[in-house]
């Protein structure tokens, strides 16, 4: 996230079109704050407008469902309390003989009676406690066989008082039957104590069963499309009718409409607590406001497109010649001068570009002939060098330097001479800049032994080198000056000696995160360095690696063991590139190790030399 975002503030940074494109989007930001908040606006007006209207008709559907509870409450009171049928209740024996089915079979009568002039009830039982059974208008006697269904009604009855409760005919009651099943229900059931106000009466029952459908035709002429749906919830949470499938729970009726992004509108019962809840998808309400809104983002999208169609034309009327006009001064900068550009406009844009390509081959012929003048003056050089310094006249009087010692057997003298010879024939090597590891090698060999004849062998070479680096070119005389260092500032100035010194040169090919690379290391087991002064030589020496025309060997001043390793530091970031290191690891007292790593992919300034 934090590389995408430093990349697009980049472009915005670098690219004029990016700039010119926000620009024009930024202008449009109150075009489409103003239509989304008129679309929010008039949504929220039909949804209010929408609700208020609904509300009304539910308080007015709430009204009536509260009556038809009144009237079952004033009815069923009047059953209850009716004489004849406690009589008949009070004085039929648990075993009912001929007279008592005779009084139930009246009573029946009488209710179907009732029933027939009251259209919200659908049925109408009383229970008998005595016989255990339950006389309805629909099913005759049902006998209640069960002790623990007895058992739940006598304790529902105990709670009740001279109230009233509803059942689902689906609850399970006693032992898990469904209320319905034993009592003969097919809807939401009224339940009340028989005698009401008399406080010895027996534990009979009065159940009342409502009319569905009628109270079904009051709920759907309320609902206000095919998608809303509409639920009856008595004051403990129960359901009791709806317009669509019954819900697993009012919570979770609430949920799923919350979650499909619908309006609720609830309406509750003052007296008896009932709840009337209605959900309606918001697509439905907004349906009106549809087409505004469609197209309003229309003409949005319209005008996102023709800003960036102006952003474009204008981008390539102006930033493409700049941006054209860069590129061409980078090619510049990097070194291509035979960049031209082309235009054929007449306008400002035209003359800068012709200016431009003027300009370009003005500073090629400059470069041209100062290049030249440079390589004709170079030639110069060398030839006065030649003629200086003859190579063949120095190896003819080493040579006989080298036998008059060997006839004279003075030892030492000749093998330095012969050293001394090798040195100087790999040193000019024909005038190439470049020899492979092995030569290099060996001319190393011919410097360290002129060195030990001289410090009378106060320390010995070993050599560590991988077969794979023997025919890699290497820059010629760019380990010399760390062997020098090692041998003077570290083994001549070592505290011991008496004690035989070692210098070990290990050069090897490994692997790295830019592909392989040549590593070359110079150890001694000399003076070392403090870690003060190993930290700060190695600040040096990166520096010169970064930019070695502002850090590099100054004329004078320092010359110590800093100056020849920043010219080897210098060497390196020429010739090797930006990727090239040279590392210094040092213990005081104990020796010091330097080592340089030359990338094998980047030899694009030696490798054409080697012969």
């Amino acid at each position: 996230m934090h590389k995408m975002l430093k990349y697009v503030r980049n472009q915005i940074r670098q690219r004029i079109q990016w700039r010119l494109t926000i620009y024009f989007v930024l202008i449009l930001i109150p075009l489409v704050l103003t239509g989304w908040f008129s679309n929010k606006r008039s949504q929220e007006l039909l949804l209010s407008e929408t609700t208020a209207r609904t509300e009304s008709a539910m308080h007015a559907l709430m009204d009536n469902i509260e009556l038809v509870l009144q009237n079952v409450e004033e009815l069923s009171t009047m059953l209850s309390t009716d004489s004849e049928m406690n009589d008949a209740l009070t004085y039929a024996k648990r075993k009912l003989e001929a007279e008592d089915v005779m009084e139930l079979v009246k009573m029946k009568r009488k209710l179907a009676d009732f029933l027939s002039i009251h259209p919200m009830f659908s049925q109408i039982a009383v229970y008998h406690d005595n016989s255990n059974s339950v006389i309805s208008t629909i099913h005759g006697v049902l006998p209640i066989e069960r002790a623990d269904e007895r058992i739940w009604l006598r304790q529902q009855l105990n709670g009740l008082g001279t109230g009233m409760m509803f059942i689902q005919p689906d609850e399970q009651i006693g032992a898990g039957k469904l209320f319905g099943q034993v009592f003969g229900a097919d809807s939401l059931t009224v339940v009340r104590a028989m005698d009401i106000y008399n406080p010895n009466r027996d534990r009979n029952a009065l159940i009342i069963s409502l009319n569905m459908e009628r109270l079904q035709q009051y709920i759907r002429s309320v609902t206000p499309s095919a998608q809303a749906e509409l639920h009856l919830y008595t004051a403990d949470g129960k359901w009791v009718a709806g317009t669509s499938q019954r819900p697993d729970s009012y919570q979770d009726y609430l949920a799923r409409a919350e979650a499909s992004d619908q309006v609720l509108i609830q309406t509750a019962s003052p007296y008896y607590g009932w709840t009337l809840t209605l959900a309606q998808p918001k697509k439905e309400l907004f349906a009106q406001s549809r087409q505004v809104e469609y197209y309003a983002l229309f003409m949005i999208a319209l005008s996102i497109v023709l800003a960036l169609i102006m952003a474009y034309s204008i981008y390539k009327s102006i930033a493409a010649p700049m941006r054209m006009l860069a590129v061409g001064l980078r090619s510049i900068k990097s070194g291509k001068l035979h960049v031209r550009l082309k235009s054929t406009r007449q306008d400002e844009f035209g003359l800068v570009t012709e200016l431009f390509n003027h300009m370009a081959s003005q500073q090629q012929h400059l470069i041209h002939d100062h290049y030249e003048q440079s390589l004709r003056l170079a030639n110069t050089e060398l030839k006065l060098l030649q003629s200086q310094i003859h190579p063949h006249f120095l190896y003819n009087t080493l040579d006989s330097i080298y036998w008059m010692a060997k006839h004279s057997e003075a030892e030492d003298i000749s093998e330095m001479v012969l050293h001394l010879s090798r040195f100087f024939r790999l040193s000019l090597s024909k005038g190439k800049d470049v020899l492979t590891v092995k030569e290099c090698v060996e001319h190393l060999h011919a410097y360290i032994r002129i060195q030990q004849i001289r410090f009378m062998d106060l320390f010995r070479v070993e050599y560590d080198i991988d077969p794979r680096a023997e025919e890699l070119p290497l820059v010629k005389l760019l380990v010399q000056p760390i062997v020098e260092n090692a041998i003077i500032h570290g083994l001549e100035k070592s505290p011991s000696p008496d004690q035989e010194m070692l210098l070990n040169i290990a050069v090897r090919v490994k692997e790295s995160e830019g592909g392989e690379c040549l590593v070359i290391s110079v150890n001694d087991t000399g003076t070392g360095m403090t870690e003060d002064r190993r930290e700060r030589l190695q600040v040096e020496l990166s520096a010169v690696l970064r930019q070695p025309t502002e850090h590099g060997v100054m004329a004078g001043g320092d010359t110590g063991a800093g100056y020849g390793l920043r010219n080897v530091a210098a060497r390196m970031r020429l010739n090797y590139g930006p990727h090239a290191k040279i590392y210094i690891e040092s213990i005081w007292r104990e020796g010091t190790t330097v080592s340089i790593v030359l990338p094998l992919s980047e030899l694009y300034s030696v490798t054409y030399q080697v012969s």
